[in-house]
């Protein structure tokens, strides 16, 4: 009988935890809109992670960046995603080989990251750009970054960048690996920060067993994949599809989404690049939709006002 009552009172404080996380939870840090978002810049559309595209971007209305940075063998911090230039440049060389100045010109055609068999086609030869100059040219448009390889010195110099440009509070970083993304909150709590893979594949689990209520997120924003979309390119190419259709209805539970924003903690599926992956990224409650063409999100956007 006593465990009848234990389990039960245990059960309803779950419930209300679930549904009024503000009563044991602090509410979240972010204040700006996050819905619309640009994968690399927008890399489907024009050179990805280059000032030309982040420029590009802006004019469509775009609420945060999605970015990624690397250090340069003299300490400069530049945004690519590869650490090796031969996708985006031609050249097979190390971003961490080169001086700033020696950085080549990125390609004017290469396919998409995330959606092959598709490719982007500029005519002029853009250059990768510094963090900084991101951070001159656009003083008050939201960015998240990934964090490559780089260790403690990338880390140190993005948190100082951070703070002489006054961003900590539109600024999320982290990275894939948990180990990196912890090193970064520790390094600076200030700045903003998104789930690492791992956090990604604990909090389903944690609400699955009715955990999650009771458990302390660090995290700001929880970007994630829908893995039955997202499988066509990247790491979840190599999971069967069993596999990713099995894994989508838990990462993605809508009951899991809605709690995340009530605690504040933003949601993001990526990368949606087509109407029908931003109605499914819809559908299950995404606060927001990351890109690689920020046009067709547009569309998509109106169309969507238009039916309401």
């Amino acid at each position: 009988m006593l465990l009848y009552y234990v389990a039960s009172g245990y059960i309803i404080t779950s419930v209300v935890l679930y549904l009024c996380p503000q009563l044991l939870h602090k509410t979240g840090r972010v204040t700006f809109p996050s819905r619309f978002q640009a994968h690399r810049g927008g890399g489907g559309e024009w050179t990805e992670n280059t000032l030309s595209a982040f420029k590009q971007a802006e004019l469509l209305g775009v609420e945060l960046f999605e970015l990624d940075v690397q250090l340069t063998r003299d300490g400069e911090v530049v945004v690519c995603h590869d650490d090796n230039l031969s996708r985006v440049c031609g050249v097979n060389e190390n971003i961490s080989e080169h001086l700033l100045s020696t950085l080549p010109l990125c390609l004017r055609e290469m396919e998409v990251a995330c959606e092959p068999g598709e490719y982007m086609r500029c005519e002029v030869q853009q250059p990768l750009v510094r963090l900084e100059d991101l951070y001159k040219n656009f003083p008050s448009t939201p960015m998240q970054m990934d964090l490559k390889p780089g260790g403690h010195d990338l880390i140190s110099k993005v948190s100082e960048l951070t703070k002489k440009y006054n961003r900590e509070h539109l600024t999320i970083w982290g990275a894939f690996s948990h180990k990196t993304t912890v090193a970064c909150r520790t390094h600076n709590p200030n700045i903003l920060s998104f789930c690492s893979m791992w956090e990604c594949s604990l909090y389903p689990l944690l609400m699955l067993l009715g955990l999650l209520p009771w458990v302390p997120i660090q995290a700001d924003f929880y970007q994630v994949p829908i893995p039955n979309i997202s499988n066509k390119s990247g790491f979840l190419s190599t999971f069967p599809k069993w596999l990713c259709q099995l894994v989508t209805p838990l990462m993605c539970n809508p009951l899991l989404l809605w709690h995340l924003e009530k605690r504040g903690v933003r949601t993001g599926a990526w990368v949606m690049n087509h109407p029908h992956e931003y109605r499914t990224a819809d559908w299950y409650g995404f606060g927001g939709i990351m890109t690689d063409f920020p046009s067709r999100f547009v569309e998509y956007e109106n169309e969507r006002k238009k039916i309401e």
